[in-house]
């Protein structure tokens, strides 16, 4: 596989052929994320910054052994990766990789579900736009600041919302990727303020964000990721597919 400088990611296949949610993918091929796209005899593997990453384009099936060299080798990769595969392509020996698989769930989201539900927050909690100390957040298992190069164009493609609580932030609900007329969502809580609805409030208060600006909000998740799963199904949100994917070893 080819490695393409960044000039060159308009040469790889379309992502709209993939009949999955590929959001991730695209901020890596529109500049929004920092990321790596390789390509070879129509099929191409992008890495976002995070860790996800995804194999598609026509000419998987002829290129597969290469990709599985690449994948296999790995030389590229300094920490977890966890591939996608386009579905038109799961029929291949992908479990080849020796690489533990899990399942992931897209979302589609019901609006007459949701209804006109506004945020509820435990005494003394408030709601505020994401500034840059919530942006860099450390403590959390996925900051923003993973899936945007910088603080600006964070805010720039739908920025988040934080509950507060006497300047301590408990949760985030931020775009992840955003683009067209829908916005990604992503959801943390911080350790010591788990379990107190703030997780709720703040994904309620993005969602109806998102609604306020003409936007399709998108949901996808671990199908091991119980919490997630449950509070997306509660707000809203339907499974629409399941589909494997696979973490790569650092």
């Amino acid at each position: 596989m080819i490695e393409l400088s960044a000039a060159a990611y308009s040469s790889v296949p379309p992502l709209r052929e993939v009949p999955i949610f590929t959001g991730f993918a695209r901020a890596v091929l529109d500049h929004l994320a920092e990321g790596r796209v390789w390509c070879e005899g129509g099929a191409a593997h992008v890495l976002h910054g995070y860790g996800m990453s995804l194999v598609w384009g026509e000419g998987v099936g002829r290129a597969f052994p290469a990709l599985l060299e690449h994948l296999k080798g790995g030389a590229y990769r300094d920490k977890d990766e966890w591939l996608q595969v386009d579905p038109r392509w799961q029929h291949l020996d992908w479990d080849q990789l020796n690489a533990e698989r899990f399942g992931r769930v897209n979302f589609g989201f019901d609006r007459a579900a949701f209804g006109s539900r506004t945020p509820v927050l435990p005494p003394g909690w408030t709601l505020a736009a994401m500034d840059e100390g919530a942006f860099n957040l450390s403590d959390v298992h996925v900051a923003p600041r993973a899936f945007w190069r910088d603080l600006a164009a964070f805010r720039a493609h739908g920025g988040g919302i934080a509950a507060i609580n006497d300047g301590e932030i408990g949760a985030i609900a931020f775009s992840a990727t955003r683009a067209d007329d829908w916005l990604e969502i992503g959801i943390e809580t911080r350790a010591p303020y788990r379990g107190q609805g703030l997780a709720r409030a703040v994904a309620t208060a993005m969602i109806a964000k998102c609604l306020a600006s003409g936007l399709a909000p998108v949901w996808a998740c671990r199908k091991q990721n119980t919490a997630s799963l449950k509070l997306a199904q509660s707000l809203g949100f339907v499974v629409t597919k399941e589909v494997p994917f696979w973490r790569l070893a650092a």
